[in-house]
């Protein structure tokens, strides 16, 4: 038996294959033809800094019709993914094709004064990171989170546990994670504290804590899921333990390089159909943000 490398899949299939059965890895086989949906909407990726990354990420767009991306910021000692800065000059360049999230820590002496700043960008969408070492439901961030309820932002918020792929960053930039700032139930009182204050629980609290992620979205109206990333794990779980979730508060998104986007997909489709659940592809991948995107993100 063989086990596939892809970080999101880890399935074990037969020997005598060169790719595996369950997400096409390293094939990338996925065509456009394969997918039950005219047109997608990607609510979670990031931008590596390579060459020509940017090309490849409008191409795969072009190829499996994703229509508009939301791109996650990330903190400015990153260096190998894109931040703030160049991802408004995307939004500046592209406007139809992307939006674009920017980072924050509430620890940043002027933090509410950066969320004005960049509300008067058109940034709606604030990416924070509690794994950087705070827990966000401490009282004494409150006024952040009251400020970013009154300029009618949303909070997105990586959940669950680090994974491996941020290892060399870490080391590179001596910057440590903490897995434990990951769940999801820190953000249950911050709901019931700011009810106009919309909340998005990325990865769904992968497979550590999925069921609270479940919980805080069937909960409360302003808690919305991706299943991104280490998200698809959740998915898996949702599916597999037959768990009770709003499917129409989730959102998919590629959250790797560009070039993973087939895999990706193609991993989505194949738990969905494991579970008898493709009719909820079309929310996943379009309806939930499309709604999310016009109704309940606006001015």
């Amino acid at each position: 038996m063989k086990v596939c490398q892809y970080t999101y899949c880890r399935e074990a299939y037969q020997d005598d294959r060169d790719d595996c059965p369950v997400c096409g890895y390293p094939a990338n086989s996925l065509l456009l033809s394969d997918l039950p949906v005219s047109s997608i909407i990607d609510m979670h990726q990031i931008i590596p800094d390579e060459e020509g990354i940017l090309e490849l990420q409008l191409q795969m767009m072009e190829k499996f019709g994703i229509k508009e991306v939301l791109l996650q910021s990330v903190p400015s000692k990153v260096t190998s993914i894109w931040g703030n800065r160049k991802l408004l000059e995307i939004k500046q360049k592209y406007g139809d094709k992307f939006r674009v999230s920017h980072f924050l820590d509430p620890r940043y002496p002027p933090a509410r004064r950066r969320l004005k700043q960049y509300r008067e960008k058109g940034v709606k969408i604030i990416k924070l990171l509690p794994c950087l070492g705070y827990q966000p439901d401490n009282p004494r961030w409150d006024s952040f989170w009251k400020r970013m309820e009154e300029l009618k932002m949303a909070a997105m918020i990586h959940t669950g546990f680090i994974t491996a792929r941020h290892k060399d960053e870490e080391r590179s930039s001596g910057v440590y994670l903490h897995s434990k700032y990951g769940r999801p139930i820190f953000f249950d009182i911050l709901a019931r504290k700011f009810p106009n204050l919309q909340f998005i629980l990325c990865h769904m609290g992968g497979t550590m804590w999925v069921e609270e992620a479940v919980q805080m979205v069937n909960a409360h109206e302003n808690v919305w899921g991706d299943i991104s990333g280490s998200g698809i794990g959740a998915l898996r779980r949702i599916i597999h333990n037959h768990i009770t979730v709003d499917w129409t508060k989730l959102f998919w998104g590629n959250d790797s390089p560009p070039a993973v986007y087939p895999v990706n997909l193609k991993l989505l489709l194949h738990y969905l159909k494991t579970g008898n659940l493709l009719d909820m592809a079309p929310l996943l991948l379009h309806d939930n943000a499309k709604h999310f995107l016009e109704n309940v993100l606006h001015d």
